[in-house]
């Protein structure tokens, strides 16, 4: 592993002990509510692994859905160390506080978009 990652790795972990992250509930739970509205070319499902956290910070509706389940993690001001990383290499950090049902959520709301 390459001493940038590593210095993305430890910063990450800092940020997120320092925000809190971990005890963030998050909201992970989700109703069976409306359902979405048909799209005229399905596009295939992405997994956490291609969904890249550049575009959870710069595209303004994938950041949004980003904050709705990882308020604290979002608003880190340091978050931006986690760019050019998966949301699946984030979540592989506990101190991230992203469990596998707020991880299943961002990536089922990335995808309806």
């Amino acid at each position: 592993m390459s001493t940038k990652v590593l210095v993305r790795i430890a910063v990450l972990a800092g940020v997120v002990a320092l925000t809190g992250c971990a005890s963030n509930s998050g909201g992970g739970a989700q109703s069976a509510g409306s359902a979405a509205a048909p799209q005229a070319a399905a596009k295939p499902a992405r997994t956490a692994s291609q969904i890249m956290m550049d575009e959870l910070l710069d595209n303004p509706k994938a950041k949004a859905v980003f904050a709705k389940h990882a308020p604290a993690l979002a608003a880190a001001e340091q978050i931006n160390m986690a760019r050019g990383m998966s949301l699946a290499d984030v979540a592989g950090y506990a101190q991230a506080g992203l469990t596998p049902e707020i991880v299943n959520a961002i990536v089922a709301d990335i995808n309806k978009l």
